[in-house]
């Protein structure tokens, strides 16, 4: 009777300790149905940490390099279960500015924006972080902190901003991560057709621009030919202002080319 009573208790501790170690790997866990209407900064921010920890796990999605101006940027998304739990926007200036936007999601529904943006100009360099937090579509709470160092910065505390000073209406945040997703799918202003590809003696570009006149313009670097690319180089005109079915990868801030032949594996890589 004892021997039975010790398996009973033997099989119930590792019952508690197989949930408890579900519990740490799966990062929905940390902010459970009792936190839906009840979101706290803290407890969001722990399911943000969360996210970051385990992005390497995630399946992901990734733009073009897309172009306006003296603007370059592309955007990523982290995808777990087929949910969306991360899109993160990657925004530079030449070497003037250097901006990193962040949305977190739960469920579907936004819940912290992160912006870390960096300025550089004579004076030297600025560093601004801000965080908003959101529940049930509604910003609660802002804060951000500003320093010339990134260890500088990383010592400094947030400071809370009132919300009557957010400019930002509730509903531009969810109108931003529209227009990102647009990035993503390559839809509307961001439909990209073939335009030229160049033939500079030591790099290859596949130059793309929008359907839409006077907008967004895209560049994919072909470091190795295949079938595809003698095409484009034999033939180009047969391809003018066609919607190309290509893979890429983002290296070094720019989309890099992956030939059809290529053994990478298409996680990661974009049509």
């Amino acid at each position: 009777m004892k021997s039975v009573y010790f398996l009973i208790l033997i099989g119930a501790f590792s019952t508690i300790l197989g949930c408890n170690k579900f519990k740490s790997d799966h990062h929905e866990a940390e902010l459970s149905d009792e936190y839906a209407t009840n979101l706290t900064a803290k407890s969001i921010l722990q399911y943000a940490d969360q996210i970051d920890k385990n992005s390497l796990k995630l399946d992901k999605n990734t733009s073009l390099v897309y172009m306006i101006g003296d603007l370059s940027f592309y955007v990523e998304k982290y995808t777990e279960n087929g949910k969306t739990v991360l899109i993160a926007e990657h925004a530079y200036n030449g070497g003037a500015s250097n901006t990193v936007k962040e949305y977190y999601f739960r469920n579907d529904s936004l819940i912290l924006e992160k912006i870390n943006n960096q300025l550089s100009n004579d004076d030297g360099k600025i560093i601004k972080n801000s965080r908003t937090y959101l529940r049930s579509n509604t910003v609660f709470k802002t804060e951000n902190r500003t320093a010339a160092s990134v260890e500088a910065i990383n010592s400094l505390p947030y400071i809370d901003v009132p919300l009557s000073l957010n400019n930002k209406a509730d509903k531009t945040y969810l109108e931003n991560v529209k227009t990102l997703n647009d990035v993503l799918n390559g839809s509307d202003k961001f439909e990209m057709v073939f335009e030229n590809i160049t033939t500079y003696p030591d790099s290859r570009y596949i130059i793309l621009k929008s359907k839409i006149q006077n907008s967004y313009s895209a560049s994919i670097l072909v470091k190795e030919k295949d079938q595809f690319i003698d095409s484009l180089l034999n033939s180009p005109i047969d391809f003018k202002d066609q919607k190309l079915n290509l893979k890429w990868r983002i290296q070094d801030k720019e989309a890099v080319y992956v030939p059809v032949n290529n053994n990478t594996s298409a996680n990661g890589l974009n049509r």
